[in-house]
């Protein structure tokens, strides 16, 4: 790729994080304060547990599975992680894991310049269909 020449990406959708040891503890109240549900929840076998209510991801598990985690500050779902990962590259960001296949499709986290950690994903078909399809 040239110099100066950026591939297309889109952010489609950002999510808050919230870490907690009790995942249960934290939704509920969430949920009432925000007054939506919970849309997705699914456990990961490193042992945390995942859990999405409105535009806030729950991430759950002992404060020691939690730890590698904490720096991150979003969760951004992209349209395209190689176009992603490209511009990441243009800015001098350092990838922190990934990418890898996760269960919602493929992720990857990078520290930007500056010490903002965030996570991209690109979701599979499937996890666009569980959530009501994809955006336009």
């Amino acid at each position: 790729m040239a110099s100066g020449m950026l591939l297309i990406m889109r952010i489609l959708r950002t999510y808050a994080r919230v870490y907690a040891t009790d995942p249960d503890a934290a939704l509920e109240p969430l949920g009432v304060a925000t007054g939506q549900s919970v849309t997705s929840r699914f456990a990961l076998p490193n042992g945390l547990e995942l859990a999405t209510v409105g535009e806030v991801l729950v991430v759950a598990g002992d404060e020691e599975t939690l730890e590698p985690y904490r720096a991150t500050a979003a969760t951004l779902i992209v349209d395209d992680l190689d176009a992603c990962r490209s511009r990441l590259d243009e800015a001098g960001a350092r990838i922190v894991r990934g990418p890898q296949d996760v269960p919602t499709g493929r992720n990857l986290t990078a520290r930007l310049p500056g010490g903002v950690q965030l996570e991209y994903v690109e979701w599979s078909d499937e996890q666009w269909e569980r959530d009501g399809g994809r955006p336009a």
